[in-house]
């Protein structure tokens, strides 16, 4: 690994090391061919061109006496002399007496080690970044992105660290090509004064993305789904954050169509499931064959593509051309990998050829070039498995496709990817200070000034209005109350019941799974909570009948995407029932449910990314990396009550629960007043509403579990106790001082030991009452909402704020 100082050369010291890196380790690998062609076996010459103590054991039956041999030698000497390094060799063959000094042996080792550095900087021996047909600038992105990948993966979880980490040491893995197709269309259409960052980000992002495809395609019933399942959701998000932080609004959406896509694509009944054996052209038929490789390989390509054309406002016919050639050069990558089937090469071929055809609209240059040369690598790789092919026995039995047929696959290829695209200026997020726009200290500062400001015993302003009178049981109680409430938007959120019947969620969905799964789960209804809240905000801002239309897109988007993460935890959970019905993972399996659930993610995705607003997409954005953010906070500290405090329970709530809030209340007032700043009093002051009122959701969630009926909840009591989610009750309890020590050793101990003993659930009941673990939740829950209602002062008076208050009060007083 080199020293990080050498990756922050300057421009013409990273050439200048480039070139000489490049030149020493060809030079150096041509002497290792020369010596070891005239051995008859590499073993052989391993064994005698490295030091004894590093020489590889061989498979062969004669070479191993000799190398068990020096191994028992070895195996005699004492400790000290075992310190020492050996300069002992094998005698060499005496062939290669004349040709290989025993000297040299060292210089082989060391011309391993320079490759091995030659690779980790730049790749394998085939590597894209020392193609000389790439210019200097693209060369020197490639290796800024592969230092970027293997940072991103330092980040993520340990389980799936490495698969990323491979992803960025490999530059010719398809993610690594995204980069390379993104980078070079970005040095094509740029103005020469414009930096290569921009596209190197987007490659980036469309690489991530890939990735997690193919974790969540892996998904399986053995012990590595739930991390595949984290694994996908926490690189999904990190590149969706990554399409938002860069602010073009068509790449979004673009990429937002192609993620409900591949995973409608790969579900049971879509265009390549994921089940099927072989997606080879004679196994499947051409145009079925086509299809699948498209969704696999070719639209990542097809969004990279035209997505660089997009972020260097390229006209439109550019745009076409462009993911013209993503779509063919990605789908012919894909179908190129059945080596043995004669009509999966000739497909793939004919895309080829397809994909250097459709660069005719570009600006000739070296980076033309270099994405023409790509193209070409597919062709001349073709061509040779069709040679092959011809000259075995079983290429009579195989056909080459006609020209009528050649027509007819270019024709159905375009149906798929010729897609017209929103038109969009490129935005700069960087210009948004809130913490809804922002993961940086920034986000973090903002998020522990609300913890502090739950858990501190200063004074709340008191609220101007009213305390709310709740009506009787008998008159429908607080339930009641609320609905009466909602009555200033009853048209709008009507018209969000309308939108979320399932039928229309389900149009885009080619998945007869996708489909039914769909409308199985919003025909259900649920709570609807979020949705309302977010169309009281817009009314308590004065919004228009058109900007109330948007907010209704909003709400839409903001119920859809609590749907699809609902999906995703009842599988980390391992939850067999929601609401009163059987969870999709129980029913469909694991792989099937997280497709369903990564199809509403997308279609979430795609409603507000069609809204136009670049700060609502970032703040959505931001609510989809925070659940990844709190998935994988909540499944490093199940069972654990020592290391986990309340600080970090309210920070994993803020990630699941009330970021979605926050950003719901401050997007409303983005669409409802478009003449404020995003930064303003008032949408600062919503996002700030939203969060309490998530935050004293999630601490009444955890009320409900300890104190509410199945019947009630819709789903088992203590269902996250058991699962080892330790909510606020059991976290008050185990605070010292709230039991005795003997009593709080003991719950500790129940905790340790994982509920595993009969009569545990009850014993933790009886010891979080004894230590009035729920009393004092729900004194937290309660200052939450006042701090909600305090928030509400900068808003005009009116029936639309008295009833976002009410809303913040009834969280507290719900039973379900």
């Amino acid at each position: 690994m080199p020293h990080p100082r050498h990756l922050a050369l300057g421009r013409r010291r990273q050439q200048l090391l480039l070139t000489a890196a490049t030149a020493s380790s060809s030079l150096l690998l041509a002497a290792i061919a020369a010596g070891s062609a005239r051995f008859s076996g590499s073993d052989e010459f391993l064994a005698w061109a490295l030091p004894r103590r590093l020489a590889p054991k061989s498979r062969d039956v004669g070479r191993q006496a000799v190398l068990d041999k020096v191994a028992a030698e070895v195996e005699h000497q004492d400790t000290d002399s075992r310190r020492k390094p050996s300069l002992d060799y094998p005698p060499p063959p005496p062939a290669a007496s004349m040709v290989w000094p025993r000297g040299l042996s060292w210089i082989a080792f060391a011309v391993g080690i320079a490759a091995s550095i030659r690779r980790r900087l730049f790749g394998g021996a085939e590597a894209v970044a020392l193609d000389p047909a790439l210019p200097w600038a693209v060369r020197l992105e490639l290796i800024n992105s592969r230092r970027g990948l293997r940072s991103r993966a330092r980040s993520g979880p340990q389980t799936f660290r490495r698969m990323l980490s491979d992803a960025a040491d490999t530059l010719e893995e398809v993610p690594a090509l995204l980069v390379t197709v993104a980078v070079l269309v970005g040095d094509t259409l740029r103005q020469r004064t414009r930096s290569l960052q921009p596209f190197r980000r987007l490659g980036e992002a469309e690489a991530l993305l890939f990735t997690a495809g193919k974790l969540h395609l892996g998904m399986d019933h053995s012990s590595s789904g739930t991390m595949r399942l984290l694994g996908g959701d926490f690189l999904y998000a990190e590149g969706q954050w990554e399409l938002a932080d860069l602010g073009s609004l068509p790449a979004i959406r673009l990429n937002s169509k192609m993620i409900r896509d591949v995973s409608d694509g790969a579900s049971r009944g879509g265009a390549a499931p994921v089940e099927l054996e072989s997606c080879s052209a004679s196994s499947l038929g051409v145009e079925r064959a086509l299809h699948a490789a498209f969704l696999r390989t070719g639209i990542y390509f097809a969004a990279a593509a035209s997505g660089a054309a997009h972020v260097a406002d390229a006209p439109s016919a550019t745009v076409e051309a462009l993911k013209r050639y993503g779509a063919t050069l990605g789908t012919a990558l894909q179908l190129a990998q059945f080596r043995e089937d004669l009509a999966s090469q000739d497909t793939a071929l004919c895309l080829a050829l397809a994909a250097q055809e459709s660069l005719e609209r570009l600006p000739r240059g070296t980076a033309t070039r270099a994405l023409r040369r790509l193209a070409f690598r597919v062709e001349r790789s073709c061509t040779q498995s069709l040679r092959k092919l011809a000259e075995s026995k079983d290429s009579e039995k195989q056909q080459r496709l006609s020209k009528d047929e050649v027509a007819k696959l270019e024709a159905s290829l375009e149906k798929l990817y010729l897609d017209p695209d929103v038109q969009g200026e490129m935005y700069r997020p960087e210009s948004l200070d809130g913490m809804g726009f922002r993961r940086d200290k920034v986000s973090d500062q903002g998020l522990q000034a609300l913890i502090n400001a739950g858990l501190g015993s200063e004074a709340v302003q008191a609220s101007s209005e009213p305390v709310t009178q709740w009506p009787s049981r008998e008159d429908g109680g607080p339930k009641a109350a609320l609905q009466a409430s909602f009555r200033c938007v009853g048209k709008e959120l009507m018209q969000v019941n309308a939108r979320l019947d399932g039928a229309s969620l389900a149009e885009p969905a080619t998945s007869s799974l996708v489909r039914e799964e769909v409308l199985r789960l919003f025909a259900s209804g649920g709570k609807r909570l979020r949705p309302a809240l977010t169309l009281l905000v817009a009314r308590a801002m004065g919004a228009s009948d058109a900007a109330m239309e948007e907010v209704g897109s909003l709400a839409s988007a903001v119920e859809v995407l609590h749907s699809a993460s609902l999906v995703h935890d009842d599988i980390l959970d391992a939850s067999d029932r929601r609401r009163g019905e059987a969870t999709v993972h129980t029913r469909l399996g694991e792989r099937a449910a997280t497709l369903v659930g990564d199809f509403l993610f997308a279609t979430a995705s795609v409603l507000v990314a069609e809204l136009g607003s670049l700060p609502t997409v970032l703040l959505i954005s931001k609510v989809v990396a925070d659940f990844g953010r709190g998935e994988l906070a909540q499944s490093a500290v199940r069972f654990e009550a020592v290391d986990y405090s309340l600080e970090d329970y309210l920070a994993k709530s803020f990630y699941k629960t009330a970021s979605l809030l926050a950003a719901a209340c401050q997007a409303a007032v983005l669409l409802s007043r478009p003449d404020l700043s995003p930064d303003s009093k008032e949408a600062l002051s919503c996002y700030r509403f939203g969060a309490y009122v998530g935050l004293a959701f999630q601490v009444v969630d955890d009320i409900l579990d300890f104190v509410s009926t199945e019947e009630e909840l819709g789903k088992p009591a203590l269902a996250d106790l058991k699962e080892g989610n330790l909510g606020a009750p059991v976290l008050f309890a185990a605070q010292a001082g709230a039991l005795s020590k003997e009593s709080q050793q003991e719950l500790l101990a129940v905790i340790d030991r994982k509920l595993s003993t009969d009569g545990d659930l009850e014993l933790v009941r009886r010891l979080v009452q004894e230590g009035k673990g729920v009393e004092k939740s729900k004194e937290l829950a309660q200052r939450f909402v006042a701090l909600a209602s305090a928030e509400l002062n900068c808003l005009e008076p009116g029936e639309a704020r008295q009833a976002l208050r009410l809303f913040a009060e009834f969280v507290v007083v719900r039973t379900y």
